[in-house]
């Protein structure tokens, strides 16, 4: 018994010593952690929270965004225009959230600001929501991510936030102008028309999909700006609600362009399509007649007219107005038209995540886009997406949820988060970096020698290796990188070599070191190494494909890595077995290119990278997995296209080299074969001719003909030949 007693009691304490070893390694990696937040430049009152988050999130990454700000004042500058700061008035919410003022609370009521129960935020309230140490959690964090594009997001993440609304996993269906509900033709999901807007502009996949729930969301299609049956802007669509300044209509208006007449004009009740004249009841017009667009009539609009009044947008007439007569500075996809009037939901949502990109450029995060304390814009506490206080962190909330449920919520992103000045209950004196530990600006004497040796020893997409020599006697060494034009203080190690992440791809930076040493309750530095400058990597470049071939060619294209100095494209050589450089393709925008001069019927393998080139050297981005693409077979040539009599066509072409089953001859009314097009299958490869029969007489017909080869039900194809045209008797 006493033999058993012991060895338990042994394993106990082997336990309790292992467990402890566990508990001092945890707490070491956040003592550990803390520090390096501090040196960031983060409040005390900002490190439990962010400490917490990177325990159970190690790849996330947070850095300060140093507003330079005292937040009484930040607080002051944003309610400066009460109307601008809007809370929701609900059973839910505490009165003392509701400003008060004698001008927004009169005769005891709450002055309604918007719709019907939007009233002006009080000062705690504004206080609360800009307070980001309220939101330093997983359902708050992401209000502070950045709204810039993410080459690792996805459109299963996309779908995922969409989850829940009429939007997810379907295709583009809405009513157009005349009120008819279409599908558009192209047959695109949203999440292809978010992919794609997030891709051309720069912004973020998951913040357009997000703010589109945020602001129009639900499990139909029944909010104003999305559901294209608002009078008077029938079929006009603002899925961001863009220049919603006062409600959904202002969106409206907007996303229609603003369409005035510019002078007196007139307006026409008919207008005939084959003649491009117009006719029936005029109506006569003054200047400045507002309109929205409905169609394009050769030199004319089709426009719905309508007025704003003091309650609200009233329809007028519907008819046909010159072009040359309108105003039209705001439609368009040049200046500042932004490809309006957004007449499709794509439309919208394409030319809508441009223009936030354009005009959000420093506003780059959802807090940003409501709270604009950036120090680098010209617009402090002005120019916000929204009026709404809650806006950022209730779109946050969508953001965790859609994370979650796709389960990307532990991959690396980056997190900016605002710090002000004398921030309530933050009395965090600031750390100089120089002097004695204990904060004192006291000039430490520099007895260490200068760190050397310092390079970069590689890089990835988000992060730069960096070593140097040791230095003898040195506690650590801090680590400082450039940022607009200033270095600031990225992080400290006491090894000779740091990993720095959470950078940008494909850009250069510059870092410099000095090594640090504690005495007896003082900190003394040793000089900077001369900065060194390195680039990042990128991605693989995404989307690459194949987009046709014929028979000697093939057609490649892949989506644009905006920062690219450009793209290296390689074909595989069989004989070599390796792969050849075929085209070095200048310039991010060129996203295209025509594999020539190939075998026909043959398959071929390509790769592709991105690179750019920085000031100090050559950064390639990541190769590519091999795509492989056929040519298709050898192109028959039509000898002879005649009428030898009434509604009928004799086609004859040269023999195939090759052996084949047959050959397709097509014939059509339109050029291009888009409709009125029938073919007929000749087989046989020594069979060269044909005679087609025809609708009708003295009418021109196009025709062409390409072989084919069959086996096993399925057919193959030639490229088409050159088409030729015949008048049939």
């Amino acid at each position: 018994m006493k033999k058993i007693i012991s060895v338990f009691l042994s394993l106990v304490m082997i336990i309790n010593v292992f467990a402890l070893f566990s508990i001092n390694d945890i707490s070491a990696e956040a003592a550990d952690y803390a520090a390096e937040l501090r040196s960031k430049g983060f409040p005390e009152s900002y490190i439990d929270s962010l400490v917490a988050l990177h325990k159970k999130y190690p790849n996330w990454i947070f850095e300060p965004l140093n507003t330079n700000l005292d937040f009484a004042t930040a607080v002051k500058g944003e309610r400066k225009n009460h109307s601008q700061q809007l809370i929701q008035k609900s059973s839910g919410t505490s009165s003392s959230m509701y400003c008060n003022c004698s001008s927004c609370k009169k005769n005891g009521n709450y002055v309604i600001q918007e719709a019907s129960n939007w009233v002006s935020a009080s000062q705690k309230a504004v206080e609360y929501y800009m307070d980001p140490r309220n939101f330093l959690n997983e359902e708050g964090i992401f209000q502070f991510e950045s709204t810039r594009y993410n080459g690792t997001q996805t459109q299963e993440g996309v779908e995922a936030i969409l989850d829940g609304t009429w939007m997810h996993d379907s295709l583009i269906s809405y009513y157009n102008t005349a009120g008819s509900y279409v599908t558009m033709k192209s047959k695109i999901t949203y999440s292809d028309s978010i992919m794609k807007a997030a891709n051309d502009s720069g912004m973020s996949a998951y913040y357009l999909a997000s703010k589109i729930r945020q602001e129009n969301g639900g499990s139909k299609a029944t909010a104003t700006a999305v559901k294209g049956t608002a009078s008077p802007f029938q079929g006009i669509y603002n899925y961001y609600n863009i220049g919603a300044y006062s409600g959904a209509y202002d969106g409206l208006a907007w996303a229609a362009g603003y369409l005035r007449t510019n002078k007196t004009a007139t307006l026409y009740s008919d207008y005939n399509s084959s003649t491009g004249k117009v006719s029936g009841t005029k109506t006569t017009l003054k200047s400045g007649q507002y309109m929205t667009w409905m169609a394009n009539c050769g030199k004319y609009y089709r426009v719905r007219l309508y007025a704003e009044t003091s309650s609200g947008y009233i329809a007028g007439r519907v008819g046909y107005i010159l072009k040359s007569d309108l105003r039209t500075t705001y439609t368009g996809t040049s200046g500042s038209g932004w490809g309006r009037p957004w007449y499709t939901p794509h439309l919208s949502i394409y030319y809508g995540a441009k223009y936030i990109a354009q005009n959000y450029k420093t506003q780059f995060t959802g807090y940003l886009q409501k709270f604009n304390v950036n120090p680098e814009s010209d617009t402090l506490y002005s120019h916000e997406y929204m009026a709404n206080v809650a806006a950022a962190a209730s779109e946050s909330k969508t953001t965790y949820n859609a994370y979650k449920s796709a389960g990307i919520l532990s991959i690396t992103k980056t997190f900016s988060i605002p710090v002000f000045k004398n921030m309530p209950n933050d009395d965090t004196s600031e750390d100089t970096g120089s002097g004695s530990g204990s904060g004192s600006t006291s000039t430490a004497t520099n007895t260490l020698p200068c760190v050397t040796g310092l390079k970069a020893t590689g890089s990835d997409t988000k992060q730069i290796d960096l070593t140097w020599n040791k230095v003898s006697g040195a506690s650590g060494y801090y680590v400082d990188i450039m940022k607009n034009g200033k270095y600031v203080r990225y992080g400290s190690t006491t090894s000779n070599k740091i990993s720095v992440k959470g950078l940008n791809s494909f850009q250069e930076y510059t870092f410099r070191v000095k090594a640090y040493k504690n005495v007896s309750g003082t900190t003394y530095y040793g000089k900077y190494w001369v900065g060194v400058t390195y680039g990042t990597r990128a991605a693989k470049v995404s989307n690459f494909r194949s987009t046709g071939s014929n028979n000697s060619v093939i057609y490649l294209s892949w989506s644009k890595n905006s920062r690219a100095t450009g793209y290296k494209v390689f074909k595989y050589d069989p004989s070599t077995k390796k792969d050849v450089l075929y085209k070095d393709i200048k310039g991010a925008n060129n996203t295209t290119l025509s594999v020539t001069g190939l075998k026909n019927n043959t398959k071929y393998q390509f790769k592709i990278y991105a690179y750019y080139k920085g000031s100090v050297g050559t950064y390639n981005g990541y190769c590519s997995s091999a795509l492989s693409a056929s040519t298709k077979l050898n192109m028959v040539t039509m000898n002879s296209v005649t009428s030898p009599s009434k509604k009928r066509i004799t086609v004859k072409w040269n023999k195939a080299w090759f052996s084949c089953t047959g050959y397709e001859v097509m014939w059509s009314t339109t050029s291009n074969f888009s409709s009125n097009f029938l073919s007929v299958y000749v087989k046989g490869q020594n069979t060269l001719s044909t005679t087609l029969n025809t609708a009708q007489s003295g009418r021109n017909y196009y025709v062409r003909t390409r072989v084919y080869t069959e086996k096993n039900g399925k057919k193959t194809y030639g490229s088409w030949s050159a088409v030729k045209t015949i008048k049939v008797k």
